[in-house]
């Protein structure tokens, strides 16, 4: 990974961050052991493990699938953030972990 795609994965960390914590009031903070081990991009979400994700375009089964496993390795639940160039903040879940009765899905 080059130094403007780490720089560009940084700055949206911390933009989303900034906007969970305006809009839910949690202490949301990038997770700065992230590089070193494994684990979620954010904190701050208990039981989610967060993938926040900054680009030009999708990739989004490369994408749920890391974050999937990033969630299983910690045994939280997969949320994967992610804004394109240009466009708003998106966010992955399984129905399963928001609304009853998907609990199969």
């Amino acid at each position: 990974m080059g130094a403007m795609q780490r720089r560009k994965g940084k700055a949206g960390e911390l933009e989303l961050s900034r906007l969970l914590r305006d809009l839910l009031g949690a202490d949301v903070a990038r997770n700065l052991a992230q590089a070193r081990e494994p684990g979620a991009d954010l904190l701050g979400l208990p039981g989610w493990a967060v993938e926040v994700k900054r680009a030009a375009r999708a990739r989004l089964s490369e994408w749920w699938l890391q974050t999937c496993q990033q969630a299983e390795s910690t045994g939280q639940k997969p949320a994967l953030f992610y804004r394109l160039d240009r466009q708003p903040w998106r966010c992955v879940v399984a129905l399963r972990h928001v609304a009853t009765g998907f609990e199969s899905a």
